[in-house]
């Protein structure tokens, strides 16, 4: 006994194809869109990460010396010490830890009442994460990269 399949009507393969056509044209937009928002994501993701990673405290006191930048990210003259400071920094063979906390945070106001200072600050601690020396104000490339190079070579 042999079987009979039914033949679609012109009519249903036309609506099947349309159908098919949709989704896939859903497909291919919803696709789009994931590789648009992929990018922003990755970087908010990486951003994050190094945020983090820029503002942990822990090193303090764990056999490196270490410069803390006490900032705020609306400030201008905050943005200019950090600018000579990481031209600083990048200038040097072996450069101490660096660190940024916003003064607008918990830690970060923690952090600069405990040690006395406001934004526009950086602090420089040795191995042992005593504290070696504060430097207020916006400060010269030359002069940071000397005062971290004093703290490198402090106590080796």
């Amino acid at each position: 006994m042999k079987k009979h399949r039914k033949t679609p009507s012109p009519r249903q393969r036309k609506t099947s194809s349309s159908t098919a056509k949709k989704l896939s044209g859903l497909v291919k937009k919803t696709l789009i869109v994931l590789a648009f928002l992929a990018v922003p994501i990755a970087w908010l993701i990486a951003n994050e990460h190094s945020v983090r990673k820029a503002s942990d405290l822990s090193v303090i006191g764990s056999g490196t010396p270490v410069a803390v930048q006490i900032h705020d990210n609306s400030c201008p003259l905050c943005q200019r010490l950090k600018a000579n400071a990481e031209n600083a920094l990048a200038q040097m063979e072996a450069p101490p830890a660096w660190r940024i906390v916003d003064i607008n945070t918990t830690q970060g106001a923690s952090f600069a009442n405990q040690h006395n200072v406001g934004h526009v600050t950086i602090l420089l601690f040795d191995r042992q994460g005593n504290h070696q020396e504060t430097i207020q104000g916006v400060t010269g490339v030359n002069a940071l990269r000397d005062s971290f190079e004093q703290l490198i070579s402090s106590r080796r």
